[in-house]
């Protein structure tokens, strides 16, 4: 059996997945492939809700569709835990999704920031956008 690629969404792709029908549906997609699996911090969870809530996004998403989009965000994904401190992104805030890529030894960190962007890898896991990680790895 090949080696399962194991990833970690940046909080951008769950709050654009949750107005955003295409955004959605290349989510269900990674979170249904089968050589795929997706990690969820704490951390994350509570950055999305933090983000989510905001007043920019009220008329976009109901908290009903919240609940129902959190459900799945949990029966799709693996819980992971940050174990170290890292320090060395461009964006302080952004130090704990490089910390539990570490941790975590993730092949990839999938996100749309620029700040972590312009890092490319961090040790094992290489940090990519979401159309470069679908063009490249989820086939």
């Amino acid at each position: 059996m090949a080696k399962l690629i194991r990833i970690i969404l940046d909080t951008n792709w769950y709050v654009r997945a949750s107005f955003n029908k295409n955004s959605r549906r290349l989510l269900y997609d990674l979170f249904n492939n089968k050589s795929i699996v997706v990690f969820l911090s704490d951390e994350i969870l509570n950055e999305y809700i933090k983000v989510i809530k905001r007043a920019k996004f009220r008329s976009l998403i109901t908290d009903d569709l919240i609940a129902r989009f959190l459900i799945v965000i949990f029966t799709k994904t693996e819980k992971i835990e940050r174990k170290t401190n890292f320090e060395g992104s461009r964006d302080p805030k952004d130090n704990f999704l490089i910390a539990l890529s570490i941790d975590n030894e993730v092949d990839f960190l999938v996100t749309g920031d620029k700040d972590l962007l312009i890092l490319e890898k961090i040790g094992a896991t290489q940090i990519i956008t979401l159309s470069e990680f679908i063009n490249n790895h989820a086939s």
